[in-house]
């Protein structure tokens, strides 16, 4: 009687979470903002491969040229790389509009008056953005594989598609992004305000962050340098950089579930305190 009682309760809690990310899901469909967002990334991702396979094997700027297109590193660079690169940013502001969508739009009362359990509801929201990384990171890694392809060849190099580790590399970019989309919904828990949160997050990765890499670096605390999101980032997807050396893939996937973890952590307690109105 007690095992039955038992399997009932998980089965009805894994429909209800089943339940939850469905609806998440038909949250972050139902309107242009994600396909928008994906074709943004899509494009960028195009990009950023055909530069990067463009400029491979040329002066790097930083004393020395950056790895030529006959080498897994350049490969995994305009591959890899690119589809993380071009992705990811994308991928969080989807995970950030995720959260504040619902305070700018009033719909969170009655999401939670629909769930009083609020944390069942954020962490749907997580699992359902994650999913959506891993859309954004392929949507990526598709435009990443045809456009560089066509410069390589433009380039007279072979295509390097028969090398495990540029595989492995691109599958690694798909979980770097499903992993900022996680991070994106956090942000987005913290920061209920949707334009400060999406502000904020590009500035400090595309500004603040950059400029702390530089300055930790310059004062030989390289170590602390890798261990912020960009750098994991980096290493997670195997890149390769002229300013530092990065961490191992693992290291770098370690730290950014790390991140995930701690924003996933003070998302959901922050939700469970805050009042709504």
């Amino acid at each position: 009687m007690a095992g039955s009682t038992t399997g009932s309760t998980t089965g009805s809690m894994t429909g209800s979470m089943t339940g939850l990310v469905r609806a998440e899901f038909l949250k972050l469909t139902s309107t242009r903002l994600w396909l928008g967002l994906l074709v943004g990334a899509v494009l960028l991702t195009a990009l950023s491969a055909g530069f990067s396979a463009g400029f491979a094997g040329m002066d790097s700027g930083f004393g020395g040229t950056s790895p030529g297109l006959d080498t897994v590193e350049a490969l995994r660079n305009v591959y890899g790389s690119s589809a993380f690169g071009g992705s990811y940013l994308f991928a969080a502001i989807l995970g950030i509009t995720a959260m504040t969508g619902e305070y700018r739009y009033q719909t969170i009362t009655p999401t939670f008056l629909a769930t009083p359990r609020r944390s069942p509801v954020v962490a749907a929201k997580f699992l359902a953005n994650a999913v959506m990384g891993v859309l954004f990171g392929l949507a990526g890694a598709l435009a990443a594989l045809v456009t560089g392809a066509i410069v390589i060849s433009i380039r007279g190099y072979g295509l390097g598609l028969d090398e495990p580790r540029v595989w492995s590399g691109l599958g690694l970019a798909l979980l770097a992004v499903a992993l900022w989309a996680m991070i994106g919904v956090g942000v987005g828990t913290l920061v209920r305000n949707q334009i400060a949160a999406i502000i904020g997050l590009i500035l400090i990765v595309y500004l603040l962050e950059q400029l702390l890499v530089f300055g930790l670096i310059a004062l030989d605390l390289d170590a602390v340098a890798r261990l912020l999101p960009s750098m994991a980032s980096s290493a997670m997807v195997q890149a390769t950089t002229p300013i530092t050396t990065l961490l191992s893939w693992w290291q770098g996937a370690l730290v950014m579930l790390g991140y995930a973890g701690v924003f996933t952590g003070l998302g959901t307690a922050l939700s469970v305190r805050r009042d709504v109105s």
